[in-house]
């Protein structure tokens, strides 16, 4: 590890200035207080900068600090904070409440959010925690289901365990490795935790609001590039910003699959172009590439499964009605008929 930071003896005036720059640096602007008005015995250790930041904390005199609201104007960072506790215990204070992390637990912080933040000794009178920094869009992308989780959670668990390894191993060896590894194994702790998170049944409230915004961004790209056959799970995930674990929550929480959501479109586009002024002339394999199939026959066997009946068929009996003097209610049972069989 790459040490940042050894303490010191007394508040030197040009001591204290130097710290707190090096706290802005590292994690973001703030107020640092020190129970014993001294840095003695306080030291910060660097193990990764990079996908995402990693800092072992230790400390025999009780830390302080706040970030308040014109800290935020002033730098509105929005990153995220990991912090696992192995001595101690950190203390949380934020408008919803207060937090106490213990040792052997972790809990999350939100930089954009005023809060204030003491780190506890142990029995033994020292403490010792890493700060895991992670960026807005590594959180979202592995850890979204945790967006407002304040409280503290165990680690006990395989895969608690697994993260707590991982960690030690990037703190150890993180400024020898390489980094495609380095990238690896940092995205691997954020999902081992994500899996911990995700079977501990903790609840964790979502944000309904964004989940609603990202799931229409996903369905507006999906409607726009219909015609494409190469639209895929991954190319819409790039697309839109988010990963394809992210994409799959999404659409989980709202009871749907990506297929559904494509073909939901791509046939009735189809069925309209089939019957159109505009393009019932086009060949079946034409409208079945306007619409996004790779294949005539792939066209025609999904249409089927939906309609009841081959897309050329169903052409010829809409322009065979189409010519008769049918009332409107007939025609409107007719169509209701064959939505009821896409529906079912």
């Amino acid at each position: 590890m790459e040490k940042l930071f050894a303490g010191f003896t007394g508040n030197h005036p040009r001591n204290v200035p130097s710290y707190e720059g090096l706290i802005k640096r590292e994690f973001y602007d703030g107020e640092l207080q020190s129970e014993s008005g001294d840095y003695a015995g306080v030291d910060f250790e660097k193990a990764l900068c990079s996908p995402i930041s990693i800092t072992r904390i230790t400390t025999r005199t009780e830390l302080s600090f706040r970030r308040a609201p014109q800290h935020i104007r002033k730098n509105r960072v929005g990153l995220r904070v990991l912090w696992f506790v192995t001595a101690g215990s950190v203390r949380i204070v934020r408008a919803t409440g207060t937090t106490d992390i213990a040792a052997g637990q972790a809990g999350f912080l939100d930089s954009s959010v005023p809060f204030s933040a003491s780190l506890k000794r142990s029995a033994d009178d020292h403490h010792a925690s890493y700060q895991v920094i992670i960026p807005p869009d590594l959180f979202m992308s592995h850890l979204h289901t945790a967006d407002r989780l304040t409280e503290p959670f165990s680690l006990d668990s395989s895969e608690g365990k697994v993260a707590g390894e991982i960690l030690e191993l990037l703190g150890r060896y993180g400024d020898r490795l390489s980094e495609p590894t380095l990238d690896h194994l940092s995205k691997s702790l954020l999902e081992v935790v994500a899996d911990h998170l995700n079977k501990s049944g903790i609840n964790m409230p979502q944000r309904q609001k964004l989940l609603d915004r990202r799931l229409s961004d996903i369905e507006n790209y999906i409607k726009m590039n219909l015609s494409d056959p190469q639209l895929s799970y991954d190319k819409v995930a790039v697309s839109c910003g988010i990963s394809a674990r992210y994409l799959c929550f999404l659409l989980k929480a709202n009871n749907t699959s990506f297929s559904e959501l494509v073909w939901k479109n791509r046939l009735p586009m189809a069925r309209d172009w089939l019957v159109s002024p505009k393009t019932r002339d086009y060949p079946i394999h034409e409208i079945a590439y306007m619409s996004g199939f790779k294949s005539a026959a792939h066209f025609s066997r999904m249409f089927k499964a939906t309609y009841g009946m081959p897309p050329r068929e169903y052409r010829a009996q809409h322009l065979a009605e189409a010519q008769q003097p049918i009332g409107p209610s007939r025609d409107y049972d007719h169509q209701n008929a064959l939505e009821s069989r896409w529906a079912a």
